[in-house]
């Protein structure tokens, strides 16, 4: 479903990484790791489609990604670690935008706004502003926007990050479900000990290109023990909270 050829992005000058190949199929969840400034979100944004690579090709359902925006695009459904929407806007006024924009019928409109308010239970605050939602409702109400085009591709920045017990443990659930309806999961993340029980394959990016791909199953070695060991030379010196890497804004689209 996702296929990545000899993929670069380079910002500002800066080679982010080089010569990556690897492909998800459908049913499968892929975690995509690697430490801070290793450039996971910026390529969750190239798969995305709202950052263009360097060089390279990002296939999507057999179609170059970035030839074939029109037809991609309906097909993914990306939810950032950070969700601000429209803060002036309910949430019911929020995926009304969304329906309108994904052309949802108009006569089924109201149904699907309504099923996905129940399905990520957020129905009982459907008429408050996005700008009073905390960051779990406001993360309820991005996948509830997903929902309502039911793609076949997820894409996840850090979905756990900032979560409660109880929201980790739904959103684990939720995301193993979206892998047995068939669908195609990109998990990016730098905790391996939370995605290991839940996906399927793992990359791990380092010193600018994949030091590590395979599916779980067939890795002996505990996928967080691994993590450690191929990151260590390629983390920063201290930690920050900056950014994962800078963010190319120059090709922004909407998915």
């Amino acid at each position: 479903m996702i296929e990545v050829q000899d993929l670069s992005k380079s910002v500002e000058g800066n080679v982010i990484f080089a010569d990556l190949t690897f492909r998800v199929d459908s049913g499968e969840h892929l975690a995509l790791m690697g430490a801070n400034g290793s450039g996971k979100s910026l390529l969750l944004r190239i798969l995305a489609t709202l950052t263009k690579p360097t060089s390279g090709v990002v296939k999507i359902a057999g179609h170059d990604a970035f030839s074939n925006l029109r037809e991609v695009r309906p097909l993914i459904g990306y939810i950032p670690e950070t969700f601000d929407g429209y803060p002036h806007l309910s949430i019911v006024e929020y995926l009304e935008f969304f329906a309108a924009a994904y052309q949802l019928d108009k006569i089924g409109r109201a149904t699907a706004i309504d099923d996905v308010l129940n399905l990520m239970d957020i129905a009982a605050i459907a008429h408050r502003k996005i700008a009073s939602l905390s960051k779990g409702e406001k993360q309820r109400l991005c996948l509830a926007k997903t929902f309502l085009h039911d793609p076949v591709i997820w894409l996840f920045d850090e979905p756990l990050s900032g979560l409660d017990v109880r929201g980790r443990l739904e959103l684990s659930t939720l995301i193993q479900e979206l892998s047995a309806m068939d669908k195609t999961v990109v998990t990016a993340t730098n905790r391996p000990g939370e995605v290991a029980p839940i996906c399927t394959h793992a990359v791990i990016l380092a010193n600018g290109g994949l030091a590590f791909s395979d599916t779980i199953a067939e890795t002996e070695v505990i996928l967080e023990e691994l993590f450690l060991q191929v990151t260590t030379a390629d983390r920063p010196v201290e930690e920050s909270n900056e950014p994962d890497t800078p963010i190319d804004t120059s090709d922004e689209g909407t998915v």
